[in-house]
């Protein structure tokens, strides 16, 4: 039972608001957006050509992003450094108030399975993919959860060498809920 997936330390939680003072918030007591189906909502300001992270949890030995590159929404899950799927815009985003949703939902109900990612701008579909395989435990030991920044090592080598790689925008809220 040692690695038993459900004898995990866990919050008992289900839904979460954050805002973008949330830094350092450690892996375990965070939302699970690794293994399980979720909902992620970021109302935001953003100015034009946008840069910096909305939301990171782990860091570069796995964990998931998402973040503005000069204008363009990114999210990268990074399963463990083993693989790296990444969804992207293909368009800059218009500088003004937006609603990003991030959407991960398991393909089966058992440890490893695969994930199905949807980012979502203004509740538009913007970019889909699938990861491999998702870590059933977690994704580092020491990493955390953060908001605006990326505080810990970088989960994406896109930022590696800008991180923190603080937003340059304003984050109203960060609204995380898990899915039946």
């Amino acid at each position: 039972p040692f690695l038993d997936p459900q004898a995990r330390i866990s919050t008992t939680r289900h839904e979460w608001h954050f805002s973008d003072r949330v830094q350092r918030f450690p892996e375990f007591a965070a939302p699970n957006l690794r293994n399980q189906n979720n909902s992620v909502v970021v109302d935001a300001d953003i100015p034009a050509n946008a840069s910096g992270v909305l939301y990171a949890l782990g860091g570069i030995g796995g964990g998931v992003s998402l973040y503005m590159d000069d204008g363009f929404l990114v999210y990268e899950y990074n399963a463990l450094a083993i693989a790296r799927v990444k969804l992207k815009s293909a368009q800059r985003i218009p500088a003004g108030r937006v609603s990003i949703e991030m959407l991960t939902v398991m393909s089966a109900p058992k440890p490893g399975a695969p994930a199905n990612l949807t980012l979502r701008l203004n509740g538009k579909e913007i970019a889909s993919a699938t990861t491999p395989f998702t870590p059933p435990l977690t994704f580092t030991a020491s990493e955390t959860f953060d908001v605006a920044t990326d505080e810990g090592s970088p989960v994406t080598l896109d930022y590696f060498d800008r991180a923190p790689f603080h937003f340059n925008g304003k984050i109203n809220d960060v609204h995380v809920m898990y899915l039946p």
